[in-house]
């Protein structure tokens, strides 16, 4: 067994009498049996690589010819760390059906200028197919995903780096899980009074930052098909520039539509690259001979996410913003095809005045957010000092008579009238109509419970039942506005 990085065998091909045209037409021949994809023919050798099987993996296989005997060498792709016998297989099998198609006496009465005419014609094609599948190429194995190439270099970079990230997180104590809200604006989540007030940068920042672990390796996926694919069309500047792009627009629309939630992750930014890529399909300016099914499964890809879009949770705002600019920028790159530095230019532009504009509009409107912020804020007063109060009627069940009726009096009764007021001074707030209802109930609740404590108070001092049937009806009046108050929540 082979090990190396990459692992390698070679051996030696034995000419006995024959020719390098010979030869070269032998192993054209050979390769095209084991329907291993040519990659190269030249005066220097042969170049192929094998089909991803059981018994191999996408190896490389080189047939190098010079003044000794040719030598055939089978490599891994560089990112396996052992090749379990399959480099040293490639060269048997390869050797084994070489000296079969070798024994056609066919083969050897043909002239050199016959064995030169199919040799050429073999190059056209190769050098044909290569051209016509360049910008679509294969995922060698798991790890080729993260590693730069010539023509998937920005892709696997920008995967790493979500990856670098996440890890960071991870090790500073954020659950890999479900990380908390804090968390995801610590580490420069989008989230809209942040943005506005002098944290722009989390326009971009928040394309980097993942909310789990399944969240990330989704988009890394995502990312890494659309790079794939798109990369060797755009090219390494314009992909990276378009990538950021389509985050920062997406990020943009997340900031202007939603109020108070914190959008975070590479979605949107892969979003707007599937729809470059989907406009690069539609006008056949990347690769015409899988335009049929890259159209339908990008489609349906685009159609699915979409969808997904609109559930709870998921930011369908930076998901369609993200789509949208990439189909704008996708289409402004495909009408200056021949002249992309003016296509990127106008794609520039386009992004900076959406961003001025859409920033400008958010951070205008950010003022009902804060209210609303600090609305929240006030809540969560509210439901501490709720808590006191209700604290305050356990004490109907121990303690001295002097202590409960101070319990009731002063903590109960005196809680309740606090969130009264709370809820006053809160309701002067800029808010949505819905909250203002709201308040309307709860002030309404609270003054309900200030009754039925009033009550308990005398039922407690006076030692008397003469107040249990007001008491019961205030009871039952509690427990009907605190179910309108809990549907209404959840509305």
């Amino acid at each position: 067994m082979a090990f190396g990085l990459p692992s390698t065998s070679s051996q030696y091909i034995p000419l006995n009498n024959l020719s390098k045209l010979q030869l070269i037409f032998i192993a054209i021949e050979v390769i095209k049996k084991l329907k291993w994809d040519l990659t190269q023919i030249d005066e220097k050798g042969l170049k192929a690589q094998s089909k991803n099987d059981l018994n191999t993996w996408n190896e490389t296989i080189v047939i190098t010819l010079d003044d000794h005997d040719p030598l055939i060498t089978s490599f891994s792709n560089g990112n396996q760390l052992y090749d379990r016998g399959r480099n040293q297989k490639n060269i048997d099998t390869f050797l084994d059906l070489f000296y079969e198609v070798k024994k056609e006496e066919s083969i050897l009465v043909l002239d050199e200028s016959s064995l030169r005419d199919f040799i050429n014609s073999e190059t056209t094609k190769q050098e044909s197919a290569i051209t016509e599948a360049r910008s679509i190429t294969q995922f060698y194995s798991f790890f080729s995903l993260f590693i730069p190439t010539k023509d998937y270099f920005i892709t696997p970079i920008l995967i790493n780096i979500n990856i670098f990230i996440f890890l960071l997180m991870s090790f500073s104590g954020v659950n890999i899980f479900v990380p908390q809200t804090q968390d995801i604006v610590d580490w420069g989540g989008n989230f809209g009074p942040l943005t506005t007030e002098n944290n722009w940068w989390r326009l971009i920042s928040a394309c980097f930052v993942h909310i789990g672990i399944f969240h990330l390796l989704m988009n890394c996926y995502a990312m890494a098909y659309v790079g794939l694919l798109l990369e060797s069309y755009l090219k390494k500047r314009d992909f990276l520039l378009t990538y950021l792009f389509c985050g920062l627009i997406a990020s943009l629309a997340s900031l202007y539509y939603n109020t108070d939630i914190v959008s975070a992750g590479a979605s949107g930014a892969i979003f707007g690259m599937y729809g470059i890529l989907l406009v690069s399909i539609l006008f056949n300016t990347i690769d015409k001979k899988a335009k049929s099914s890259l159209l339908i499964t990008i489609g349906t890809l685009i159609v699915l996410n979409i969808a997904n879009s609109f559930k709870e949770g998921i930011d369908g705002a930076a998901h369609i913003g993200g789509l949208l600019s990439g189909i704008v920028f996708g289409s402004i790159l495909a009408l200056l095809v021949k002249n992309r530095k003016i296509g990127i230019t106008i794609v520039a532009s386009t992004t900076l005045i959406l961003t001025i504009g859409l920033f400008t509009l958010s951070k205008n409107s950010k003022v009902y957010i804060y209210q609303i912020m600090e609305y929240q804020g006030g809540m969560q007063d509210f439901v501490d000092m709720e808590k006191m109060a209700l604290e305050s009627y356990t004490t109907f069940y121990g303690d001295s008579k002097e202590n409960k009726l101070s319990e009731i009096k002063d903590r109960g009764i005196y809680y309740w009238n606090e969130n009264i007021i709370l809820l006053k001074q809160l309701d002067k707030l800029y808010l949505p109509e819905a909250i203002h209802l709201q308040n309307e109930t709860l002030i309404e609740y609270c003054e309900l419970r200030m009754e039925f404590y009033g009550l308990a108070y005398k039922k407690l001092n006076e030692n008397t039942d003469k107040y249990d049937a007001n008491m019961t009806e205030l009871n039952n009046e509690i427990n009907t506005i605190i179910i309108k108050i809990k549907s209404t929540a959840k509305k």
